[in-house]
């Protein structure tokens, strides 16, 4: 019988050997997805910037971006689980080796004898143990490369962070440069409301105007009154914005002198393979996709028999003065192998939940590769289309005042109605902002360019 029992567990050992081997829930299709040699809509030839930040040339903006990833509170946030997960990594690394327990014991039982004897006998113990679960099928060693996966996925994950956040403070940057501007076109725009409110009432009163076009002119002054109050908010906003990025108090009050500037350079872009490497977030996902596949193994390899071997030694005795006498020692030592025979299927459903997490964590990648791809490929398209819209709304602009001054005197000469005075007016403010508008949009989408192609940057002034 005891042979019998012998055989079926050198039987159950010898099997989950062979299921032990190389397991892997990742489809090959995955690791090697079909990728395109070059951009489809084009691109600058050449390497990616290393430091995309030097492309503004603004000592300003790159101490601002020092700042923000110095104190940013979201950033400090992925660092804390940095920290998490680095201690992780030693327990899981710990769980590996045998641990050692070293405790001192004393107890005292009242007992009643025969004859009314009172006993109240003494022990006293000082003993060490130790465990240690032998690592057959190398599942706690996957805990621990789970662990580490997991570890350095937290670490691109501060890296791919700390790249937004320089973006993100950027594009805060040049936003508030926009609104600036914007704010300057809307204060122009009020005091020529005013001025031409101001013109045609004194018109008015000498008979030279109709009420017509007094009404026009008093509605036109109040539109341009709370457009002015509007973007004032707008700027009070976007310097929030920055402010947030700064871990600055957000009172909207921070001075930023900076004007849009024009970039036109084009950005080198390199091949479509190499945001595999480049891209911190990409990095991340694939590592996130490894822990799980890690995490299925360890799942896996918890169905077969574990072997552990616990040994203590120690000393005991009924007095505590003669506890460390040599005759008073104790010692045992113990080996175990335990294999799960029945557990209502609850082995198979953890492995299976990891199994589960393993094909999400897959499509979360390829989602994100295929998504990293498009911000590239519409990056690339956009700027072309950006710089034909600019280009036209410059000339826009340099017709439109034309046509403002033409129509002013027009209208001073009796010619033209006020509305086509202030059809002018609207005309040339529209497409003045609008080329600042266009200039922020320019600049946006070649931090996007940098952002998406896993451009790097330095804060180093």
């Amino acid at each position: 019988m005891h042979k019998l029992l012998l055989s079926k567990c050198f039987f159950l050992i010898a099997l989950s050997t062979l299921s032990a081997c190389s397991q892997t829930g990742i489809a090959p299709e995955t690791e090697n997805p079909s990728i395109p040699a070059d951009w489809v809509r084009g691109g600058a030839e050449g390497a990616v910037n290393i430091n995309w930040l030097d492309d503004f040339s603004d000592s300003a903006l790159t101490a601002l971006v020092t700042e923000a990833v110095d104190s940013n509170y979201q950033i400090n946030q992925e660092r804390a689980r940095l920290y998490q997960a680095e201690q992780t990594v030693i327990i899981t690394r710990a769980n590996r080796f045998p641990t050692l327990n070293v405790s001192l014991d004393a107890s005292r039982r009242f007992s009643q004898l025969a004859a009314g004897i009172n006993a109240l006998p003494e022990s006293f113990s000082l003993s060490s143990d130790a465990r240690w679960e032998v690592d057959l099928w190398g599942r706690l060693s996957k805990q621990q490369q789970a662990a580490q996966l997991a570890l350095e996925a937290q670490r691109v994950r501060v890296e791919s962070a700390e790249r937004n956040l320089a973006a993100s403070t950027t594009t805060a940057y040049f936003n508030v440069a926009e609104a600036k501007q914007l704010l300057q076109v809307a204060e122009r725009r009020l005091e020529i409301a005013r001025e031409s409110r101001d013109i045609v009432a004194s018109g008015y009163r000498q008979g030279l105007n109709d009420a017509l076009d007094l009404y026009l002119a008093r509605n036109q002054a109040e539109r341009e009154e709370a457009g002015y109050a509007q973007q004032q908010q707008s700027y009070a906003e976007t310097v929030t914005a920055l402010q947030l990025s700064l871990a600055r108090y957000p009172d909207g009050r921070m001075t930023v002198d900076v004007d849009l500037p024009v970039i036109n350079t084009p950005i080198p872009t390199g091949m479509p393979s190499e945001l595999l490497t480049r891209r911190a977030d990409i990095q991340e996902s694939w590592l996130n996709l490894l822990a799980s596949d890690a995490d299925l193994a360890a799942a896996h390899k918890a169905r077969f028999p574990s072997l552990s071997l616990v040994g203590s030694y120690g000393q005991t005795s009924r007095a505590f003065s003669t506890l460390l006498e040599r005759d008073n020692r104790v010692w045992s030592l113990a080996s175990g192998i335990m294999q799960p025979l029945f557990d209502a299927g609850r082995l198979k459903a953890f492995e299976e939940q990891a199994r589960g997490r393993v094909q999400q964590a897959e499509q979360q990648y390829l989602d994100l590769l295929y998504r990293a791809f498009a911000d590239v490929e519409n990056a690339i398209s956009r700027s072309t289309s950006l710089q034909q819209r600019y280009d036209s709304f410059l000339n826009a602009e340099t017709n439109s005042r034309a046509a403002l001054e033409l129509a002013l005197e027009q209208y001073q000469r009796g010619l033209v109605s006020y509305t086509t005075v202030l059809e002018s007016q609207r005309q040339a403010f529209d497409a003045e902002a609008t080329v600042v508008q266009l200039r922020n949009q320019l600049l946006q989408n070649r931090i996007n360019l940098f952002l998406s192609l896993g451009g790097e940057f330095s804060t180093d002034i």
